[in-house]
């Protein structure tokens, strides 16, 4: 019986695997131990799985502190009435705010002006209008890709004076926006 036990024990050890490293000092272990010569290769190991939770996209992760600046909405059954005016209102860090793919039909009214990104692409806005980007003297970049948009008012734009990007592709415009020569960042 005592046979058997052991030999079920020393079965587990040979079928384990080869060492993979885990930690971030596991290189400090010399080839030389393993037996490695510099013209010998060790087989190639798969691919590891994280050993932690990785950081959100947009953030920066020391430690335990999460810091982000990513307001992510979208694909949510959201229509503009559900968005009241001041709904974003002392959020006076957030940067990035992306409601896409909902049912908005205007863009929301009183965004933070530390916002640098705003994605509404995927919606049912049929307007940009001056009152619309009021007061986003931050924002770089501005996505209204996949919308109804057939009209972008003079004066719009100048609300924007750092735009970098501007995306309106997939809409129903007929003519190109008015002001965009005066955006000496746009790329």
């Amino acid at each position: 019986m005592k046979a058997t036990i052991i030999f079920l024990l020393l079965a587990q050890v040979s079928w384990a695997g080869p060492f993979q490293q885990r930690g971030l000092f596991d290189f400090m272990l010399e080839d030389e131990a393993s037996g490695i010569g510099p013209e010998e290769h060790a087989p190639e190991l798969p691919e590891l799985e994280p050993l932690g939770p990785v950081c959100p996209f947009r953030c920066q992760c020391h430690l335990r502190v999460v810091q982000c600046s990513d307001l992510e909405l979208g694909t949510n059954p959201l229509k503009s009435s559900g968005i009241e005016n001041g709904a974003f209102q002392g959020m006076k860090k957030l940067s990035y705010i992306r409601i896409a793919d909902t049912n908005i039909t205007s863009i929301p009214q009183g965004l933070p002006p530390s916002l640098t990104e705003l994605h509404l692409d995927g919606n049912k806005i049929s307007r940009v209008d001056s009152a619309s980007l009021k007061g986003l003297n931050n924002l770089a970049k501005l996505g209204l890709s996949f919308n109804s948009i057939s009209a972008v008012d003079n004066g719009s734009l100048a609300n924007t004076p750092h735009l970098r990007e501007l995306h309106l592709d997939n809409n129903k415009l007929t003519k190109v926006p008015g002001g965009l020569a005066e955006h000496k960042y746009i790329q």
